[in-house]
């Protein structure tokens, strides 16, 4: 699998569960669709997320695979951007 770096501000499209479901946000917040580069990617499967801080800012990541590739997707909880931080091709 060869892995690139990307970091490009991308739209998300995502749903937050319900609050009492599951106790951390990064698990409540789940991206369903992003568009990258004029294109829409349906995320299949969201196969690991970790939480990063940064001083008074926290960034939640995502891996997600579009059931083909595997991308990197970063929420920064202070300003609500997403950035498409790698994507990961099968080869």
């Amino acid at each position: 699998m060869t892995s690139n770096r990307i970091n490009e501000s991308i739209k998300v499209y995502a749903v937050y569960n319900d609050p009492q479901s599951r106790h951390a946000p990064h698990e409540r917040l789940q991206p369903v669709v992003f568009e990258w580069r004029k294109r829409q990617y349906r995320v299949r499967d969201i196969t690991y997320v970790w939480r990063e801080s940064r001083g008074e800012s926290e960034r939640y990541h995502y891996a997600v695979s579009d059931g083909t590739n595997v991308y990197e997707l970063c929420y920064e909880a202070r300003s609500f951007n997403w950035t498409l931080s790698a994507v990961s091709c099968g080869e």
